[in-house]
């Protein structure tokens, strides 16, 4: 299959993340990938992950089999590539939390939809009034996995500064009323190599989001074999088991402190936490997330074809 994604730019996110990692996988099944950068401005050379995707710019487009989009902001420029079948594969409902409209002008686009989590098939069928297919995203457990580290930082988390629905202030005022040091790793800008080893520095990982299609920072956590607390957030729901191998709470600063201090004290319910979340990690890969990726395009496709 010919097949393209369309993306604003290579900033450093889960979103693109994802599409990386799929785009590779389908490249290495034989198929024709590009991937379209639509801002004029956003450099196409990729500095933090390795492309085995052609990666083009908007003008140098051509004819595909699927056209894919992950983001709203992208619509407009996806509505200009031809494409026998489009794909919106939701990373959540973006207007839960920034850029309302442009997810707004999105929806109504006559797409087919993915989902990204069962959490947010659930809310794209509260809107579609169908719920679309699941492709889960997974871990390269060649890159996140336990690391020998010296346990520097009581708390670690990722939380970028500029979009406060990731939680970074809740999660800094929880770690000043218990007068623990909280590092975050999102503003290092480290090379993807070194993550594995600042995962694998924390004693803890905490994460409060407002609301997620998925979130891969804690799953990631879990891998590296790091004890964490999540915010019930959503799209972590599939692999984030309260009480079996995290702490899932309510997204509030008090229950936020009652967690950390009782996960620091329990080194019982630390070890469970640590052998569970390893188990838990290593059932999501980008192999199955790309082969059921590819499974659903090419069946939906057939779909089209038959119309």
């Amino acid at each position: 299959m010919k097949i393209c994604f369309v993306e604003e730019d290579f900033l450093i996110s889960g979103g693109n993340r994802r599409i990386i990692e799929v785009a590779n996988r389908l490249v290495e099944k034989g198929h024709e990938v590009d991937i379209i950068i639509s801002l004029d401005e956003a450099p196409i050379k990729c500095d933090w992950m390795e492309i085995k995707a052609n990666v083009i710019r908007f003008d140098q487009r051509r004819d595909y089999d699927v056209a894919i989009m992950n983001h709203a902001p992208v619509w407009l420029a996806m509505k200009a590539v031809i494409a026998r079948l489009k794909v919106y594969w939701w990373l959540g409902f973006e207007a839960g939390y920034f850029q309302k409209q442009p997810w707004y002008d999105a929806y109504q686009e006559s797409y087919y939809i993915i989902a990204n989590s069962p959490f947010t098939a659930q809310m794209a069928e509260l809107i579609y009034g169908k719920k679309p297919p699941v492709v889960l995203g997974g871990i390269d457990h060649t890159q996140f996995k336990p690391v020998e580290a010296k346990k520097e930082y009581e708390l670690l988390c990722c939380s970028d500064p500029e979009r406060p629905e990731k939680g970074g202030f809740m999660m800094q005022r929880a770690a000043e009323i218990l007068g623990l040091p909280l590092e975050n790793y999102a503003i290092k800008n480290l090379p993807q190599e070194k993550l594995a080893e600042e995962y694998s520095k924390a004693k803890i990982f905490i994460a409060m989001p407002t609301i997620e299609g998925a979130f891969f920072p804690t799953l990631e956590a879990m891998a590296c074999g790091v004890p964490s607390i999540v915010s019930d957030c959503g799209g972590i729901s599939y692999y984030a088991k309260n009480e079996e191998n995290c702490l899932v709470i309510p997204r509030h600063v008090g229950a936020l402190v009652m967690a950390i201090k009782r996960l620091r004290s329990d080194t019982a319910l630390q070890q469970k936490f640590i052998k569970n979340g390893i188990i838990a990690a290593s059932k999501y890969t980008w192999d199955k997330c790309a082969s059921e990726f590819e499974e659903i395009i090419e069946g939906a496709l057939e779909e089209k074809r038959n119309e």
